[in-house]
């Protein structure tokens, strides 16, 4: 009988140890992710913008560690015949750290109107997205397209 009670005695000191709430490790490493990216215009299978349209940037991001989503980063630039980047035309290169419907959320959706001036130089153009998370994860994807006259 002592052994009976010695046994179920070990046995719910085993099931309250195990059962007592550690503190789980956070997920901290995992980069965000980008999906359903597009650049260019309304109509999702053009590639192509004119001088004084504007370019459509779209894209979902979303947390996929304990963190929430801190901030997204826009750049768009010509590549120019030099092949010099002094000589890039930038269109855009903003920081948005203080956006509300995308800082500090999980999932967010982001659409932005970007315009061309009629005086930017027509040719080819390099969108790049980064997303940041609150643990200084990133994720990036970018397109390119093309401004005619």
């Amino acid at each position: 009988m002592k052994i009976m009670r010695l046994f179920a005695a070990l046995l719910g000191l085993a099931i309250l140890v195990y059962s007592c709430d550690k503190e789980k490790e956070k997920d901290m490493s995992t980069p965000p992710e980008i999906y359903e990216f597009s650049a260019g215009t309304h109509d999702q299978n053009c590639d192509t913008v004119s001088l004084g349209g504007e370019i459509i940037v779209d894209f979902k991001a979303r947390s996929l560690n304990d963190g929430r989503l801190e901030a997204y980063h826009i750049e768009i630039h010509d590549h120019p015949p030099s092949g010099n980047p002094d000589d890039e035309y930038l269109l855009m290169d903003e920081l948005f750290d203080n956006d509300i419907t995308f800082r500090g959320t999980k999932n967010a959706t982001v659409h932005k109107h970007i315009p061309i001036p009629d005086h930017a130089p027509a040719g080819e153009y390099h969108v790049e997205v980064v997303v940041f998370d609150e643990y200084g994860n990133t994720a990036d994807t970018d397109t390119l397209i093309y401004v005619v006259e």
